[in-house]
């Protein structure tokens, strides 16, 4: 266990103890001759007395000394005992939320009844929907890119430092940025066909650390996924990003640590491709014409040799930073083309979950998001991208302005991608986007799953409404039994 969760615990019993002989801190300051300072640094993990403290600690509590330094807790502390035991709190990204361990564990050890009981609810729920420490992590990460309106700061300066330092042109070029990790960062570059040697044909790129990196590139990847490639490992070697992952393809996620330098090194590589101002300028273009023109915005796949996901998700760092648009969500869903099978593999949201979000219920998400009809679209043409708009309207009222992009997967022949992004339409919004009426701009009553759609005589329908008819079945059984407690009021 580590030394911080050995504080942590004797703290906890400590503090336990205390309470339960109804001894102030002043009281047991008393009884040891240890100051009251020092005692509440204890309690809050802060420190660790030695043995002749620990002594005087277990005689004024009237406990043994081997009982007070055990690593055992109380039962009623057990699910706290088991957080420490398992060393996940080491794991959590506490630091990013302002959250320090040893002042959690103090709240809960304050109410442990209610508290630890929330904790045992929580684990049920993450086994319950199959949660693993993989998703958990990437759902804080989720969580601290929202916190941040998906905008770094201080990564966009190093991109800026790094492109003064090594003279990368605006839009920089393969060879480019093959160059500067060869020459000024050491590394070796090869080809590997990860397919035919391995049988791994989704892997991208492997890592070779040691004293002269090796870097071994998929050469069945576009250029503009090799583009980006170069980007992050350069994001990897220019911000000295240590305990990372080094293969593109995850087999586990060792830490928060690993998710977070990947994100960080990937957003280095999107913000190098795509410049802050010249991609602001873009969007102020294609935001101001009267109409809709999607190939203004297809067109920018080209201008800077990136992919559609490259280039939504750097949009989402862009809207809310310099158009104020903070109500939106990013998604990216691959369709299987043998099986027609629909799958949602990122998502982001920015102020607040918006419509449409997944879900762990293995419900079937609704066919008539333009992300998902998009891909009949793309299947009809002769090009290789589309891109196609809509305004979405869900039953609570909301309504959110939806782009959409597909294409064929680089590496995986059999399946094609949707990347989308969504604009709350509000009065920011009808501000800054001025072909907001736009009258060829198809609008659809859309769900977020089958399941809980009440729409009626749905073509695109792939199962029944069961949970809105479970839920509307208990509102009658509610509103019934109201009845029958007015009648003898």
């Amino acid at each position: 266990m580590k030394e911080e969760n050995i504080r942590i615990i004797f703290g906890l019993k400590l503090k336990q103890l205390r309470k339960d002989k109804n001894l102030s801190l002043q009281d047991l300051s008393e009884k040891t001759g240890i100051s009251i300072s020092y005692l509440n640094e204890i309690e809050k993990s802060k420190k660790y007395p030695k043995a002749d403290k620990v002594f005087k600690l277990a005689a004024a509590l009237e406990v043994e000394y081997d009982y007070l330094v055990s690593l055992q807790l109380e039962d009623k502390m057990k699910p706290i005992a088991d957080l420490l035991h398992s060393d996940i709190l080491s794991e959590l990204p506490l630091n990013l939320f302002g959250i320090d361990a040893g002042t959690l564990i103090e709240l809960l050890s304050d109410t442990p009844t209610k508290l630890n009981a929330f904790i045992i609810t929580l684990m049920d729920i993450s086994r319950a929907y199959g949660i693993s420490l993989e998703e958990f992590f990437l759902s804080a990460l989720r969580a601290y890119q929202e916190m941040h309106d998906n905008y770094f700061p201080e990564l966009e300066k190093q991109v800026n430092l790094f492109k003064k330092a090594h003279q990368v042109d605006t839009s920089p070029k393969l060879e480019e940025l093959k160059a500067i990790l060869e020459q000024q960062f050491g590394y070796e570059i090869s080809y590997f066909d990860f397919e035919k040697e391995v049988g791994l044909p989704k892997t991208r790129t492997l890592t070779l650390p040691g004293k002269t990196p090796k870097l071994l590139l998929n050469p069945n990847l576009t250029e503009n996924q090799a583009l980006f490639a170069l980007g992050r490992e350069l994001g990897y070697a220019y911000l000295d990003l240590k305990n990372r992952p080094y293969s593109s393809s995850w087999i586990a996620v060792n830490s928060f640590e690993e998710v977070l330098q990947h994100f960080k090194a990937s957003y280095f590589s999107c913000a190098l491709i795509i410049p802050e101002k010249e991609i602001t300028k873009d969007l102020e273009d294609f935001f101001s014409q009267p109409e809709l023109d999607p190939e203004l915005l297809l067109q920018l796949i080209e201008k800077y040799n990136v992919t559609p996901e490259t280039l939504v998700y750097r949009i989402t760092n862009i809207l809310p930073k310099h158009f104020g648009l903070k109500e939106l969500f990013f998604l990216r869903i691959s369709k299987n083309i043998p099986s027609g099978q629909f799958s949602l593999d990122k998502e982001l949201y920015l102020t607040g979950i918006h419509h449409p979000h997944a879900s762990k219920n293995q419900e079937d998400y609704c066919r008539r998001w333009v992300s998902a009809t998009i891909f009949n679209d793309f299947s009809k043409s002769n090009t290789s991208r589309i891109g196609k708009a809509q305004y979405s309207f869900y039953p609570d009222g909301q309504s959110y302005f939806v782009f959409a992009l597909a294409y064929q997967s680089g590496l995986k022949k059999q399946e094609q991608i949707s990347i989308s992004f969504g604009l709350k339409v509000n009065a920011l919004f009808k501000k800054k986007v001025k072909f907001h009426n736009d009258p060829k701009i198809p609008l659809k009553y859309v769900g977020n799953t089958c399941q809980y759609c009440p729409i009626e005589n749905c073509e695109e329908r792939v199962a029944p409404a069961t949970k809105l008819r479970a839920m509307q079945a208990k509102l009658e059984k509610e509103e019934k039994l109201n009845k029958v407690k007015k009648l003898f009021s």
